[in-house]
């Protein structure tokens, strides 16, 4: 009822004469289930999908160990696919953290390369 029909949990709950807090608990539930489901059903298509290269890669070593150029080019192109499907290729994060004593340091260096500038 309220993905469906978009109806909001008091009305719901007027519906099934039950608590509101009830319909919400319910709802929050079959969310984590319906997430769950989700996440299985992605690592089970990962897992296909990364068992499927794996025996392309391995049809195309005997080509590839033999110097096959566009076996070698297909090759390359497997490798990529499978690095991408494992995430290898996301951007990495980083905390960088700039203190006041480094920004006075870096100042330094600015005013001894301006003084290196003004002297040549």
């Amino acid at each position: 009822m309220r993905t469906q029909d978009r109806l909001p949990f008091r009305e719901i709950a007027t519906r099934l004469d039950c608590d509101v807090k009830n319909v919400y608990q319910a709802w929050k539930r079959g969310v984590a289930a319906l997430a769950e489901e989700a996440k299985q059903a992605h690592g089970q298509y990962l897992g296909e999908q990364l068992a499927n290269l794996s025996i392309a890669i391995d049809a195309l070593m005997p080509k590839v160990m033999k110097g096959d150029v566009r076996a070698n080019e297909a090759l390359v192109k497997l490798f990529d696919h499978q690095a991408k499907l494992l995430g290898l290729y996301a951007p990495v994060k980083a905390n960088v953290t700039v203190t006041d004593e480094m920004t006075a340091h870096i100042m330094e260096l600015v005013d001894q390369i301006a003084e290196l500038d003004g002297a040549s």
